[in-house]
């Protein structure tokens, strides 16, 4: 058989053997199915930017009908959630620990000065604008509403550590987070499964090498270049793009160790379970999706569903970026991120027995 015929013929056989290759195995099987599932999942309820909630801290030296009926109308909108203080100072270290996202103050002159003043948390650049915002909204219409009194409340807004919201000075301290995430992980998964391809894997195990020796070997390296992206990419944000960092270098060196203890972990995890580097990066991705857009780095955790929040206490880049970004716009060290470092810390011990334990 000759001509066009023969070609379908070809194509034909071709076509079968390529998808029957494809679909025989059970890991591709499941490349196919389930991360586009979950992906779709994980994008639609947490890829959200409307603020669903926010605690709010209010300081009431006003104490008057005024700011009681101005305080009821911002928490009537119900995404908003009043947290009181006695102090302005108090109100100001709850966001310091990011435990309010705004503040609102109520001056003791409130009646005769009819001005509010708003106060936001600016390291997180676009909930601090959808935050002030619906504050904002809620206090005019409910002076216009709820007072029906003239001159009407002005309101003063504020964002501390980033006066200007400045999209850059939130995104750029993240992207340390997500590099140290796809390079590190697929790195140390492609290293381990490359010995298993060329057959040099085997070899390795039948040497007087121990497993634990095995692992901190193909560790090391691929966190000393993890640690040389993270000079490199705080270099270029500081002196490129003019991003401050205020914090503590060596708060920061740790922070990175204790994170690449569980990127790596996870690298460790994949390599046990695939076979060829196609597959290791298949993993790599269906991992670094969803660990990305739960992280926060884009979408504000206080906006997802509660079923998805639970879900982010797994993911170690939640923390990281909670660290770095403070560690950049706040300052401190690492007594004030201790809860961030304990949670990287036990998350990364995990990854790295289970690796471990995976290890033949």
């Amino acid at each position: 058989m000759r001509g066009p015929l023969a070609g379908a013929a070809r194509l034909k056989a071709l076509l079968a053997k390529e998808f029957l290759q494809l679909l025989r195995d059970p890991r591709m099987r499941f490349f196919v199915i389930v991360p586009p599932l979950v992906q779709l999942i994980v994008f639609g309820y947490a890829a959200v930017f409307d603020v669903r909630h926010a605690d709010v801290g209010v300081v009431d030296e006003a104490r008057t009908a005024t700011s009681r009926a101005l305080l009821a109308a911002v928490t009537a909108t119900g995404h908003l959630v009043a947290r009181p203080f006695d102090t302005a100072e108090a109100a100001a270290a709850a966001m310091d620990r990011n435990r309010v996202r705004a503040i609102i103050h109520f001056p003791a002159d409130l009646d005769r000065s009819r001005t509010v003043q708003l106060i936001a948390d600016g390291t997180d650049s676009n909930s601090a604008q959808m935050v002030l915002g619906q504050v904002s909204q809620a206090l005019v219409r409910g002076a216009a509403t709820e007072l029906r009194a003239a001159p009407p409340i002005r309101v003063e807004e504020r964002a501390w550590y980033n006066a200007n919201l400045d999209d850059r000075k939130f995104f750029v301290p993240g992207i340390v987070g997500t590099i140290l995430l796809v390079s590190t992980m697929s790195l140390t998964a492609m290293t381990v499964v490359r010995e298993r391809e060329l057959g040099t894997l085997e070899r390795l195990m039948v040497t007087p090498l121990g497993r634990l020796e095995f692992l901190v070997g193909k560790m090391v390296p691929v966190a000393c270049i993890g640690l040389f992206d993270v000079v490199l990419v705080i270099g270029i944000a500081v002196l490129w793009f003019q991003v401050p960092f205020r914090g503590s270098p060596l708060a920061l060196l740790a922070g990175t160790v204790l994170y690449l203890m569980s990127t790596q972990g996870l690298g460790l995890l994949i390599s046990s379970y695939a076979g060829t580097q196609q597959q290791a990066m298949l993993l790599s991705f269906f991992v670094i999706m969803p660990a990305i857009i739960l992280s926060g780095f884009a979408f504000p955790i206080g906006n997802m569903p509660r079923g998805v929040q639970l879900v982010t206490w797994l993911d170690p880049l939640r923390y990281f970026l909670v660290v770095v970004r403070d560690l950049f716009l706040k300052g401190g060290g690492v007594a004030d991120h201790l809860f961030g470092f304990g949670m990287m810390a036990l998350l990364g011990a995990a990854a790295l027995a289970l690796s471990v334990s995976r290890v033949r």
